[in-house]
């Protein structure tokens, strides 16, 4: 299967799960118009309170289908429906086909296709860069009890070694992105390892 969008999601508010919707525009430098995390800076709760606010490299959260397939594999069906609903863990966008934790940072990830009705400026291809990897939070606990370390990869003594609650982004170029869009991959010279941002 070719790397592609299978859902987009968006809250004005800081709710842990986002709301599925049929498209999410994308605005250069800023993030999801209407979406409670879009700035220049840091928009997470967890953060605000750093003084000056750090610039925001979470601007777009992306998790790939192929992780909550991995993670599920002990949970109950009523907590496989609730983790695969669109956004449960507060994603932007689903992936399938593209395995976002290996690639390094700076990576493209370009969202070609054009969405169906739209035209002109807002047709664009939409780029996001990535930044870092998500830090599995308590939230995802409040979620489902025990839910968070399932997003941990733990070494024989016990360290954290990996995390695999998606990834994070800022926009390049802004544009339309919705489900069924392809997803173009453009690494960059280097490969630096994503780290929790």
């Amino acid at each position: 299967m070719p790397p592609n969008v299978l859902s987009v999601t968006t809250s004005s508010s800081h709710n842990f799960s986002k709301s599925s919707v049929p498209s999410i525009k994308l605005i250069t430098a800023w993030g999801i118009e209407g979406d409670c995390h879009a700035g220049e800076t840091v928009q997470h709760r967890s953060r605000l309170h750093i003084r000056p606010p750090p610039a925001n490299l979470r601007q777009v959260h992306l998790i790939p289908i192929e992780i909550l397939h991995k993670v599920s594999t002990a949970l109950s069906a009523e907590q496989k429906t609730q983790l695969f609903q669109p956004g449960a863990l507060g994603q932007n966008i689903t992936t399938e086909g593209v395995d976002l934790l290996s690639l390094g940072v700076g990576t493209e990830l370009r969202f070609v296709g054009a969405p169906t009705g739209d035209t002109g400026a807002e047709a664009e291809e939409a780029i996001v860069v990535l930044q870092g990897v998500r830090n599995p939070c308590p939230q995802i606990d409040r979620f489902q009890s025990g839910l968070k370390e399932r997003f941990l990869v733990r070494d024989a003594d016990r360290q954290i070694v990996g995390r695999l609650a998606g990834v994070m982004a800022t926009v390049k170029q802004g544009g339309i992105i919705r489900p069924g869009m392809g997803i173009m991959v453009v690494k960059p010279a280097a490969h630096v390892p994503l780290g929790p941002v």
